[in-house]
């Protein structure tokens, strides 16, 4: 390609390079080797001689043995790059026409192609067709000819999308380059700007800070950047300066070439990504502190530990300087905290003591209605009286929230965090902190049971009770039947499967009754025989269930003649008065009718072994403990049912007999009471 031209030469028109030929007869050298600019350009324009190179080298090479009267020259070249041919131009033909064209406005590029000399630059976005090119090209060669004083960085701005000027070592405005609507990005309108000073705008803050930028640009000889804002007629924006050393005197003083790019979207896309940022590692961190705490609650023996080791972990942890857990009551007045960690500056005392005057506060709503109470700012939140919200402030206090502590329908109380710090509720925050809340209710309720299985006394509580909701007493009154709790499995989600036992009554009856309650989801019947049958049933009340919920273990329950008669445990120290009150609130008829406390004789396992052998027959532990250690329950098996009755010298059958009637003594010794 660089050995010939796309159209003849003629000689005959040949001028020095730095004289260029009539319009008609100009010839353009094109320095460029990834597009089909020149191509196209020669096609549509015969008039002009077109040469292509496609390295530096070669348009040197070419510089020295044609006539040249404009170069346009790719800035991304093999060899090197625009800038540095430019310079090499310049050095034997320092008039040249130059234009330098790029991919994509680059204002480092720009500027440092204004020092050199450029006599255009052009983004590639920025031209329209080779008809465009032609004018520029013509508009470079016309400048050159009539000798124009004009700055060559006027011509470039016109395609560049920002404001640029010229600005001297005392920060003054020598010259203000705005390309196609960006005057609205000027602090001024540019009439106004040339020849005035950056303290004639600017604060004096604001200037000295430019004029020091302006400065240490000149002192390094290279491009600087910085970015500030400014109220410009758009609003206030953020810019990014570039400024570079113009290379030439203005009037005997120093200047840089300062050009400004609007960069506030920018910023404010890595301000949103720096939020996202920050939000993501408060939550990572709130994640990894609850998984500390609920592995460590697994420790807990007892309910106090368990309220003593969330206060104190959560304020250790830096996200909250506060933390309580409120006791849960039938009826409260004000603040009464069980357990608390930390402190800002006696901000929980003197909610306590406000008493009533807190209001209907968060903890309490929070276990009314078993769900988050969040300030997020507590200035702007309705959640508490003018009172408390001016003793927040006062102390620095940003956000806050109530968890409830609950197990099932039972509320044990609520944990409330006070934090100085925003950020630290945010929507996945609060769904772990709710999870937090879920596992110390049960953490609670499971050591209220612990603390019943080991104790050698505990109270026995009677109740009698009425309510018709009870299903069924319900059952018992209509079909004049007697219904026995005969087991209790928990299920999923807080549930409770309800083994009852029905005699006296239709068994397709009673389910069909059972069945259509509201309070059953679902009902099974899984066992007849000549007294009676059994039920199997799933429900979302009862009066067992909500002792249950309620700490008690459940002893008995028997429904007949139109009411039912419980009878439950509670550890010795447990607050029977709160059992009590939480069961009634639910069934107000329901009636106490004893409460007794009873001795729990401790077994040692030497007993409660004797006490299963004493259960069994001699050929039932037989083949109990010959299909043990033949490996009969193993995984894979060790041998097969047929290989111990073979051993046993029994029949198959007898063997799988005698194992489900031992199986069942065991399990009966285990489960029964």
């Amino acid at each position: 390609m660089g050995d010939r031209p796309l159209q003849t030469h003629d000689a005959a028109n040949e001028s020095s390079p730095d004289e260029p030929a009539t319009s008609s007869d100009r010839t353009v050298l094109f320095v460029e080797h990834e597009t089909d600019i020149a191509e196209r350009f020669d096609r549509e324009h015969d008039d002009m001689t077109v040469w292509i190179e496609s390295s530096a080298a070669d348009c040197l090479s070419r510089l020295e043995a044609e006539a040249i009267d404009c170069i346009v020259s790719n800035y991304d070249l093999p060899d090197d790059d625009g800038l540095d041919l430019l310079e090499s131009v310049r050095d034997e033909h320092p008039n040249l026409p130059f234009v330098l064209f790029t991919g994509a406005g680059d204002e480092r590029v720009a500027s440092e192609a204004v020092a050199a000399g450029v006599s255009d630059y052009l983004p590639r976005d920025a031209v329209d067709g080779a008809d465009d090119l032609r004018e520029r090209i013509e508009s470079a060669v016309d400048r050159h000819l009539a000798g124009r004083g004009e700055s060559r960085i006027s011509a470039l701005m016109t395609a560049f999308p920002d404001v640029a000027f010229l600005l001297d070592d005392e920060g003054r405005y020598r010259e203000l380059l705005v390309g196609p609507n960006t005057e609205s990005l000027a602090a001024a309108a540019p009439p106004d700007l040339v020849g005035r000073r950056l303290h004639d705008v600017f604060s004096e803050e604001t200037a000295e800070r430019f004029l020091t930028h302006i400065h240490r640009t000149l002192e390094t000889g290279g491009v600087r950047t910085m970015e500030y804002p400014l109220e410009v007629a758009k609003g206030t924006r953020w810019f990014e300066a570039r400024t570079t050393p113009l290379g030439t005197c203005i009037d005997g003083r120093d200047a840089v070439v300062w050009v400004a790019r609007d960069v506030t979207e920018r910023r404010e896309r890595e301000r949103t990504l720096a939020r996202q940022h920050d939000e993501l590692e408060m939550l990572n961190k709130i994640h990894r502190l609850i998984q500390e705490v609920i592995h460590e609650l697994v420790r807990a023996a007892t309910r106090d530990d368990i309220e003593q080791l969330a206060c104190k972990r959560m304020v250790e942890s830096g996200l909250y300087e506060l933390a309580w857990i409120d006791e849960s009551e039938v009826s409260r007045d004000g603040i009464a905290p069980r357990t608390r960690a930390g402190g800002i500056d006696g901000y929980l005392d003197t909610l306590v003591s406000l008493g009533g005057d807190v209001g209907d506060d968060p903890a309490t709503r929070a276990m009314r209605n078993d769900e988050l109470q969040v300030i997020r700012d507590v200035r702007e939140t309705d959640l508490l009286p003018r009172a408390v919200r001016e003793e927040a402030v006062d102390r620095g206090i940003e956000s806050g929230i109530s968890i409830p502590l609950s197990y099932g329908n039972t509320m044990y109380g609520s944990l409330s965090l006070v934090s100085t710090r925003t950020g630290v509720l945010s929507e996945r925050a609060q769904a772990a902190l709710e999870i937090l809340g879920d596992t110390i209710g049960f953490a609670i309720n499971a050591a209220k049971n612990k603390k019943l299985l080991l104790s050698d006394t505990s109270v026995e509580l009677e109740f009698r009770v009425t309510d018709s909701r009870e299903v069924f007493l319900s059952v018992s009154r209509r079909l004049g039947c007697t219904c026995h709790l005969h087991g209790l499995v928990p299920a999923s989600e807080g549930q409770l499967l309800h083994y009852v036992r029905i005699e006296g009554a239709p068994p397709q009856r009673v389910e069909e009754m059972v069945s259509d309650s509201e309070h059953v989801t679902e009902c099974r019947l899984i066992d007849t025989d000549d007294t009676g049958f059994v039920l199997e049933t799933v429900m979302t009340e009862s009066t067992v269930k909500r002792l249950v919920e309620a700490g008690a273990a459940v002893q008995s329950a028997t429904a007949d003649g139109g009411e039912v008669s419980l009878v439950a445990e509670v550890p010795h120290d447990a607050d029977v008065r709160r059992v009590v009150d939480t069961f009634q609130a639910t069934y107000p008829k329901s009636e106490l009718v004893g409460k007794r406390t009873v001795d729990r004789p401790t077994q040692t396992a030497q007993e409660f072994r004797q006490t299963l052998t004493d259960r069994l027959t001699d050929r039932q532990e037989t083949a109990l403990r010959a299909a043990y250690f033949a490996g009969y329950y193993d995984w894979p098996r060790g041998s097969t049912a047929e290989e111990i009755a073979g051993s046993l010298d029994i029949a198959s059958p007898t063997l799988h007999y005698h194992l489900r009637k031992a199986q069942y003594e065991l399990l009966a010794a285990f489960f029964d009471e």
